[in-house]
């Protein structure tokens, strides 16, 4: 009897599993395109007294793996990762039917157990305890498969990674320290201090700027690597000096900013562009910014955002969209961020302007206190940080290809 009910559950378990969908149907529909985990794939059971030899689909699903039956698409059991190569869940069966009559059945304790031998072979077991027509048997039923596709697993995957950056080839020039890329930055002390963006300063052997005409080796005091603000002290004595603003910029008020966009590529005049705070946040819901309509380039990070009445209310610290084809956005540093920073590090603004200020007087302050910054670093050190990508320095393009 209980040689009769194991040949009963087997068959209940695998009835009818002869491989009818073809091969690349079932590729098709769960395989495409994709790496594989190390389990899923196509898997052949061979013949045996039982029945014809027989190909399952084992597919990724969600956080758990199911089997399918490809003669009618049908799940024939779920299971999960139980530890490296083992795999466990619930054997599922089919009616079974004998002389026109659908023997009645029921399972309990159904244990199933994958271990993935190989990348191209499965143990599988399924202990079972099951009641037939008022008959009881207990046991298990154990099988190995073959992987019928892909026949090789890590060949597929190989065709699915990304491919490995190429590191930067030696020279013998990459020791030499170089000008590799430019940024803004702008006077807040008659002492020499001068704010600019993290990002504009980060890496540099060196940062000069450049005022009136001549170049001068500046000093960092402090960064805020998290907020893109830092802190740079040079050996002059500004003629004109940014007030910051002691409240945030409100929305639609009308801004400019200064800088340098592209560098002196384009002319080594200071340039502005106008526009007003479009939104009270920057990108993704970051309220230590704002964000404007404002013309911003590379090359203007760090500089002033300012309001008619010359008080700084913002940081340059980048724009968005412009490589997705899209108008883009682009985003200030709060001035209350920039005074926290400020504080925090032993650095006092002058107080803030209490009336508009002519175009003329604009204009005059604009010049002579905002600077163009010069960051000098060696070409080992440009490379690798192009290479790295993410960076946002206006590398001169002499040095992107």
């Amino acid at each position: 009897m209980k040689k009769l009910l194991g040949i009963v559950v087997l068959s209940l378990l695998l009835c009818e599993l002869s491989f009818a969908a073809s091969n690349e149907q079932a590729i098709q529909e769960y395989f495409e395109n994709r790496k594989l985990d190390k389990v899923e794939g196509l898997w052949r059971r061979p013949a045996d007294k039982f029945g014809p030899s027989d190909v399952v689909a084992i597919t990724k699903n969600g956080n758990s793996y199911i089997m399918i039956q490809l003669k009618d698409d049908k799940i024939i059991s779920e299971f999960t990762s139980s530890q490296t190569n083992r795999y466990t869940g619930i054997c599922t069966v089919n009616n079974y039917a004998k002389d026109n009559r659908t023997i009645t059945h029921t399972f309990a304790n159904e244990d199933l157990r994958l271990t993935l031998v190989s990348d191209n072979r499965i143990s599988w077991k399924c202990n079972y305890n099951i009641t037939i027509q008022g008959q009881s048997a207990s046991g298990s039923l154990t099988d190995s498969w073959t992987r019928e596709w892909p026949d090789n697993l890590i060949a597929h995957n190989k065709k699915f990674s990304k491919p490995k950056k190429k590191k930067p080839e030696n020279s013998p020039d990459d020791n030499k320290i170089i000008a590799a890329a430019s940024g803004t930055g702008f006077f807040v002390s008659s002492s020499g201090h001068i704010i600019t963006n993290h990002h504009v300063i980060e890496g540099c052997e060196t940062n000069k700027l450049t005022f009136k005409g001549k170049e001068v080796e500046a000093t960092v005091l402090a960064t805020d690597k998290k907020n893109d603000l830092a802190i740079l002290k040079v050996n002059l004595n500004p003629t004109k000096v940014y007030p910051v603003a002691t409240e945030d910029a409100e929305l639609l008020e009308d801004i400019i900013i200064a800088g340098y966009p592209l560098g002196k590529k384009v002319s080594a005049a200071i340039k502005t562009s106008k526009g007003s705070v479009t939104a009270l946040a920057g990108y993704g819901d970051n309220y230590s910014e704002f964000q404007t309509d404002a013309a911003l380039n590379q090359g203007n990070s760090g500089g002033p955002i300012i309001n008619q009445k010359g008080n700084v209310v913002g940081v340059a610290v980048a724009n968005f969209g412009k490589k997705e084809g899209i108008e883009s956005f682009n985003f200030g540093i709060k001035s209350s961020t920039l005074r926290t920073f400020a504080k925090a590090n032993g650095l006092n603004f002058l107080p803030p302007n209490n009336r508009d200020l002519l175009n003329k007087d604009l204009g005059k302050l604009i010049t002579e206190a905002t600077v163009y910054l010069e960051c000098f670093m060696t070409v080992a050190k440009i490379k690798k940080m192009i290479a790295e990508a993410e960076n946002r320095k206006a590398f001169f393009s002499d040095y992107v290809n």
